[in-house]
């Protein structure tokens, strides 16, 4: 999963023409987005059925605190620290764990979340079988504005029609 989102993440941020310095940033956040999954128990992670209030808010919700406080004090990974933390805020600040909205949610983590998104819809997961490509953009596109930056949500259908993910 780290491995494609970190992919998709940095085809995306060519796609939308970002500095070389922040797709450098990008890509390894993308590739170490969950580490903070180390922390969440097992039985969470790989459970078959959807997550009771308490997981999902309680425990699966802490993980992006988790992972950035894991590489914070790391001298060569200090500037992943922000998307790893803000990579689940949502673009209308329905998101956490700060809430934060709109363009206060840096482009790294805003960039990231929908290759994150695309990725876990499009993949078998242990509660759902893959939603597959073409309903994962429709649901990309119905989210473009509230959970998503609509102009990232743009840049991605452009480039999954390039890749010929729309197949």
């Amino acid at each position: 999963h780290s491995e494609n989102v970190m992919n998709i993440a940095e085809a995306l941020a060519y796609m939308m023409n970002v500095d070389e310095s922040l797709i450098n940033i990008i890509r390894d956040a993308g590739l170490l987005h969950d580490i903070g999954k180390i922390g969440i128990p097992g039985f969470i992670l790989n459970k078959p059925g959807p997550l009771t209030p308490e997981e999902y808010n309680g425990i699966m919700k802490t993980h992006s605190t988790l992972g950035a406080n894991i590489i914070r004090d790391v001298p060569f990974l200090k500037d992943l620290y922000n998307p790893i933390l803000h990579h689940h805020e949502n673009y209308d600040g329905s998101g956490y764990p700060d809430g934060k909205k709109g363009d206060t949610i840096p482009l790294t983590a805003r960039i990231i979340h929908v290759a994150d998104a695309f990725e876990a819809m499009t993949s078998n997961r242990p509660y759902r079988k893959s939603l597959g490509e073409i309903e994962a953009l429709k649901r990309l596109e119905e989210q473009r504005g509230k959970q998503f930056d609509p102009g990232v949500v743009d840049a991605f259908i452009t480039l999954a029609h390039s890749k010929g993910w729309t197949k």
